[in-house]
């Protein structure tokens, strides 16, 4: 598939406030009400915000699909979650890994973020509604990194993008919060850093020849980049490799195919 215009993808950076807080139960002191609907974390909302009303100045709407396109508590999220994955077997589907389980994906079903994995749990996404108008895209492709946006997936979400500048907005956000008095939430509870899980270890390098359901979930995630296009078998192969090259070149990191902690971590697979 061709490249899109769109394809801007930039890693997350977390607010600050954010570290150590279980996603899917932030404060209610983090989050603001986001125009058009739902709430996010009060630091993406005054993006989001901004960008709504420069939209509106240049004859763009923009707004969430629905309310829980926004924030989503950890309930929500799993609601969706069983809605669309089952744990019978279902040949030929993409799969996911939740409470140390394989769940796949019911037939005809749009695949769903697992439980505390996903942007909108941290009240930094928004999944804009109608984003592939041909109007909306191209002012969005314009204008989402003016106000510390990009998106995750593409092509095929042109409507979930997530706000990823952390402590640092862009400019034109920090003129909008300004003159609109918004700062730090002065109530805002000290970080509670959830308990630590003891999960599978990464080995800290994977290259050609290895396998597993780490290099499965990497093949995945390359998949969803465009990057690779042969099978996910967990199986570290050439194709693999390449994939890996390409991913490591365009994020500024040493060009070889060897997938190591870094590049899991910019994925976010954990």
């Amino acid at each position: 598939m061709s490249k899109v215009a769109w394809n801007y993808i930039v890693p997350v950076k977390l607010p600050s406030d954010l570290n150590g807080v279980t996603p899917g139960k932030l404060s209610e002191t983090l989050l603001k009400p986001a125009l058009g609907g739902g709430k996010l974390h009060w630091l993406a909302c005054a993006a989001w915000n901004a960008m709504v009303i420069k939209a509106k100045a240049d004859g763009i709407v923009l707004k969430p699909t629905s309310s829980g396109d926004t924030y989503r508590s950890y309930d929500l999220q799993k609601a969706g979650f069983l809605q669309r994955y089952q744990l019978a077997l279902i040949a030929g589907t993409s799969t996911k890994s939740f409470e140390g389980k394989t769940w796949y994906l019911k037939k005809g079903m749009a695949m769903l973020a697992t439980p505390g994995k996903s942007q909108h749990n941290l009240g930094l996404a928004v999944d804009v509604h109608s984003a592939s108008e041909a109007k909306r895209l191209n002012w969005l492709i314009a204008n989402v990194k003016t106000f510390g946006f990009s998106w995750e997936v593409v092509p095929s979400e042109p409507w979930h993008i997530r706000y990823v500048n952390g402590d640092n907005p862009p400019v034109a956000v920090v003129e909008y919060m300004a003159a609109n008095g918004i700062s730090r939430p002065s109530n805002v509870e000290a970080p509670k850093v959830a308990p630590v899980v003891k999960t599978e270890i990464v080995p800290h390098l994977f290259s050609v020849g290895d396998s597993g359901p780490k290099v499965k979930h990497l093949q995945q995630a390359l998949k969803k980049l465009n990057l690779y296009n042969g099978a996910v078998d967990g199986k570290f192969n050439q194709g693999t490799g390449e994939a890996v090259r390409k991913f490591k070149t365009a994020n500024g990191l040493k060009s070889d195919m060897v997938a190591g902690p870094q590049v899991f971590k910019i994925l976010g697979i954990a």
